[in-house]
């Protein structure tokens, strides 16, 4: 089961005003957690303008990358966009009925479903009755788990509300993108991501869990990728789709996929696509959206392209409270070693 994420970051901003970076906290963090005295985390990797600043990967990572969990969720998003950037998925308001003709008698007998788009599972607004954050809900993940047929169990639940309406995180809505996408291009999540994303960032050796006897990738969690790799990807967004000269994804769809576009129930953070989304507010951090992704455990993609940085930091405290505590360290650390300029220029994104 995934934690519910218990999001921190209510203190990020929209510009971007110019800093001057001090990022000593970090090695701090860093000596700290090869000392022990942050049992759970297996590594922590910072960049910043495009060099790494302090780094932390456990040896016992060595022979098997971190399970990422939900963070997974994220790279799929970057999949859909590479797709729909190359004519492969027609738009984000496509309709599954149409994108998936496997499934179009079980999605055609409610006329909601039949109604639901890509956007609407990207955003976690599919309507169905699938809450990963209540353990009764009928669509929750570990239900889903334990069939055969994961696309078949998620398109089964009924409609709790219309697409579109309200959020509610659930996996199996980014399941069923990576059906779209197998569908819509003719490969498998995990080779298409070697073709179009890991291979063009020089990542090898990612590993993807499967379902339906290995039918199916497990596009909503459980990716296995190298710390450094993991930064790879959150470097490609901060640079604007563009990784060693050679654009992978366009600019148009980072900014839409990380532009707020649902509210989270009790919450002050926003989802993206597949991404959540915040920003700065206290006037004594560094004025800075934040994007990232994020699995139970400890594991955090964040990318802060006001202070020109990504951190990647990965953990086995499942289920855990502590597994927040990176994102303490963002806001009481880190962050605070990022002073204002003083020049007063603000540039908007």
């Amino acid at each position: 089961m995934y934690s519910r994420p218990v999001l921190l970051l209510w203190f990020l901003s929209l510009c971007c005003t110019a800093a001057r970076a001090d990022w000593n906290a970090a090695q701090v963090i860093v000596d700290e957690i090869g000392r022990g005295q942050h049992p759970g985390i297996e590594s922590f990797v910072l960049a910043a303008d495009d060099a790494i600043v302090s780094r932390f990967v456990s040896p016992e990572l060595a022979g098997r990358p971190p399970d990422l969990r939900s963070a997974t969720k994220s790279v799929t998003a970057l999949l859909i966009g590479i797709a729909i950037d190359r004519g492969e998925i027609p738009s984000v308001d496509a309709r599954l009925i149409d994108l998936l003709p496997a499934r179009h008698e079980l999605l055609a007998r409610d006329p909601l479903k039949a109604t639901l788009t890509v956007r609407h599972l990207l955003t976690m607004r599919s309507g169905l009755d699938c809450n990963d954050w209540d353990p009764d809900s009928p669509g929750h993940e570990d239900r889903m788990y334990r069939r055969r047929d994961w696309v078949a169990f998620w398109a089964g639940q009924a409609m709790r509300a219309p697409p579109g309406e309200t959020f509610s995180y659930c996996t199996g809505n980014v399941i069923a993108l990576g059906e779209v996408l197998a569908q819509a291009t003719g490969s498998t999540a995990d080779v298409y991501a070697q073709r179009h994303l890991f291979g063009p960032l020089g990542i090898t050796g990612p590993g993807w869990a499967r379902w339906n006897g290995n039918r199916g990738v497990d596009t909503g969690g459980h990716l296995r990728l190298a710390p450094d790799d993991l930064l790879k990807v959150g470097q490609l967004v901060l640079d604007g789709g563009v990784a060693g000269g050679r654009r992978i994804i366009s600019a148009s769809w980072l900014a839409a996929m990380t532009t707020a576009h649902a509210d989270v129930p009790g919450r002050n953070q926003r989802y993206g696509y597949l991404w959540w989304v915040d920003r700065t507010r206290d006037p004594a951090l560094p004025a800075t959206d934040l994007w990232w992704a994020q699995g139970n455990g400890g594991s955090f993609l964040v990318v802060m392209p006001g202070v020109r940085a990504v951190l990647a930091v990965t953990g086995r405290r499942f289920n855990q409270p502590n597994a927040l505590e990176p994102m303490f360290w963002l806001r009481d650390r880190l962050l605070p070693g990022v002073a204002p300029s003083g020049r007063g220029d603000v540039t908007t994104p």
